[in-house]
């Protein structure tokens, strides 16, 4: 062995125990910095070992990679030490139609129910399209919603306080029991979104026909009669009123009458006139009573009337016979000139035809009463 050979051989262990040492020194470097991490993951523990300082460090070692609408804390760029615990709650989108209204929202939460709260839903006694406990994929997921409300229909008179899940108008109708016809109104349009405190008011319109009859008066017709005498009539044509008919539409407003209007007329029957015959011969002059040999003008008719009828013209006796101011039997008045019913005759007539009877056949002919003449 050379000499320059024995002096290379110490050298070239000292450099190899130089760097064995500072292979040593530097994995016990290494070793030391290592931190042992706990991840929640929507409440799924996970243990991380890494060397990283801050958290996305720790979430990068576990091969996560936190969205923008993700929930992290601490934050990404906090540091971390040894021990410390890192929870992640990773958003889902939430597909709503909240009473009609589509809405799209990020949740952290993991349930329908839990989504619901977490954006400010209540859900007590609303109607969901699915089950409050279902899961929510990370996909996301799409609910209807419909929110109970408080609504008030006033409809006939009456006022209704319900609570409904219902999305219209109509829809809070029907709970009612509100049957509408088409030419109801509304207060608010039959498709019109529901409210909270809502009232609804239903106008009642209702239309009608009717059909009046209406009698048209007929004139009188007088002809002169040379036959009769003068104050006497003879009916020759009896008269007949009219009908006249109207249609009228009425318009009703809750039950009140609020228009009435003539649509149409037509005369459905003419009158006919009454027909007269008219006295225009001079009556006789009185003669004188062949019982009293005074004229039967003279004679009191008053009293005679008074103790026969009590001077009713329409007296009619219990027997239905005897008739008028002087009580004549049908026969007895036709034999004096009268006809048709004596107290259908004027006064003047009755007593015109009594002063003919008592000229011809005297005051006999009322043997209780005809004292008084």
């Amino acid at each position: 062995m050379s000499l320059r050979t024995a002096v290379r051989r110490p050298a070239a262990l000292l450099l190899q125990a130089a760097v064995l040492t500072a292979l040593v020194g530097g994995t016990a470097g290494w070793t030391a910095t290592a931190k042992t991490v706990t991840i929640s993951v929507d409440g799924e523990l996970r243990t991380v070992r890494t060397h990283g300082t801050a958290v996305r460090d720790v979430l990068a070692a576990a091969g996560l990679a936190p969205g923008k609408h993700d929930l992290l804390v601490p934050a990404a760029e906090q540091k971390v030490l040894d021990g410390d615990r890192v929870a992640l709650r990773r958003a889902r989108q939430l597909a709503l139609v909240v009473d009609g209204k589509p809405r799209n929202v990020w949740v952290t939460a993991e349930s329908v129910e839990e989504a619901l709260n977490q954006i400010g839903i209540r859900t007590a006694g609303a109607v969901l399209s699915a089950s409050r406990s279902r899961e929510i994929p990370l996909d996301g997921l799409a609910v209807q919603v419909r929110l109970p409300k408080a609504v008030a229909v006033v409809a006939d008179g009456k006022v209704a306080v319900l609570s409904t899940t219902g999305l219209t108008v109509l829809d809070a109708l029907k709970e009612a029991g509100v049957v509408l016809t088409p030419k109801d109104k509304l207060s608010a349009p039959r498709n019109a979104p529901l409210s909270e405190l809502m009232t609804i008011r239903v106008t009642r319109i209702t239309a009608k026909r009717i059909v009046e009859s209406l009698p048209i008066a007929f004139d009188t017709v007088r002809r002169p009669d040379p036959e009769l005498f003068r104050g006497d009539t003879n009916v020759l044509q009896a008269g007949r009123p009219g009908v006249l008919m109207r249609t009228y539409a009425l318009n009703y407003v809750d039950r009140k009458l609020k228009s009435k209007l003539m649509t149409s007329e037509k005369l459905t029957a003419t009158p006919v006139a009454r027909i007269l015959a008219v006295g225009t011969k001079a009556r006789p002059a009185a003669r004188t009573s062949s019982s009293t040999g005074t004229s039967a003008d003279n004679l009191n008719w008053a009293a005679l009337a008074r103790c026969e009828s009590g001077g009713n013209p329409r007296a009619v006796s219990s027997t239905g016979r005897y008739r008028g101011l002087y009580q004549f039997s049908i026969a007895t008045w036709q034999s004096v000139g009268g006809s048709g019913d004596p107290i259908d005759a004027s006064p003047a007539e009755q007593t015109y035809r009594a002063k003919i009877l008592v000229t011809r056949s005297g005051r006999g002919q009322w043997p209780v009463c005809g004292k008084y003449l």
